[in-house]
């Protein structure tokens, strides 16, 4: 189908985005632009580094950014330029993450009914570009509660449940499977990975989403990760966390937890592997530091506090945030 046909607007000069931040260009082969405008529930952040450019901006800078691309307008920002050259010279893998935020309402929409259409125009536009899209939580029912009342190729292959689950989470995948993921974090992960079963721990955020897949949408969506509340039975582990599927030329790719309420790593970890990752997101003294806690750890003999230090790292080098 077409995609939507709206002229440009005179925007307001959007808020500065630090530029600090800013890398050459030629050295990135994933780019991440993170979008939402308030404190997000998903209070994930990356860190840029030799295979990543990070940049978070909010919906008004996503408006002026979306012009940039698709119009070939001119910008004397230095963001806008960057996530240009990496969509239009096919640098990097691109993915625009819409943050899981109280901007979404809950689920009912992206900030107001502008924002939303908006949304869609990325949606439609970038992933003709190759780009791919985030959604995780909040964002994700905001997405495909919407999604069949805009111009779009195919009917919504989500289903959004009304039912929520919130405290002690499990998730499971396997290496495989995550490696074949195209999601940076979801493949970075397989490849930690030191056995094929994989197993993860989260606190979950109050009202986190359930969703599920459509069967009737004829869109081919490919689950990564189940999980379930450890309130319920194991053999319920039917909840689907982390799925994708191609749209376009892209990918969409849903998640319904966030890295920043990961709380342990049970599954066994490549050591080697995950310090590498370690030095790759953090830097030296980040994977120092690891190595340091780790000798101890070993030395107590105690296999919980190796869990607790690798766990640690996991989720520093997926959302920043280490307690």
């Amino acid at each position: 189908m077409a995609d939507f046909v709206n002229p440009p607007v005179e925007l307001e000069k959007p808020a500065e985005v630090d530029e600090k931040k800013i890398v050459e260009v030629e050295s990135k082969n994933i780019c991440i632009v993170s979008i939402t405008n308030g404190h997000a529930y998903d209070s994930s952040q990356l860190k840029s580094n030799a295979d990543l450019y990070y940049v978070e901006i909010n919906y008004k800078q996503l408006k002026d950014l979306y012009y940039v691309i698709k119009n070939n307008q001119r910008t004397n920002n230095m963001v806008y330029k960057t996530v240009d050259e990496y969509v239009k010279g096919k640098k990097a893998k691109v993915f625009f993450e819409f943050k899981c935020s109280g901007d979404c309402h809950n689920g009912e929409n992206f900030v107001d009914d502008a924002t939303t259409l908006l949304v869609f125009k990325v949606v439609n536009v970038m992933t003709r570009l190759g780009c791919n899209i985030v959604v995780g939580d909040h964002s994700m029912a905001s997405l495909f509660n919407r999604w069949d009342g805009y111009r779009m190729d195919c009917k919504s292959p989500i289903q959004v449940s009304g039912e929520t689950t919130n405290g002690p989470y499990k998730m499971r995948s396997t290496k495989s499977v995550l490696q074949r993921s195209d999601y940076p974090l979801l493949k970075n992960l397989g490849d930690m990975s030191g056995e094929e079963n994989v197993e993860i721990e989260f606190e979950n955020m109050s009202g986190t989403k359930i969703y599920s897949i459509k069967e009737s949408s004829g869109v081919a969506v490919e689950i990564i990760s189940r999980g379930k509340s450890k309130m319920r039975r194991e053999e319920d582990m039917n909840e689907i966390v982390h799925s994708e599927f191609v749209y376009r030329n892209g990918k969409i790719i849903i998640s319904a937890t966030h890295w920043c309420n990961l709380t342990e790593v049970n599954s066994e970890m490549d050591i080697g592997e995950v310090r590498r990752q370690c030095v790759l997101s953090c830097g030296i003294k980040e994977a120092e530091a690891f190595d340091e806690e780790l000798e101890v750890a070993v030395k107590s003999g105690i296999k919980e506090e190796v869990k607790k230090v690798v766990s640690k790292s996991v989720k520093y080098m997926f959302s920043g945030q280490k307690d």
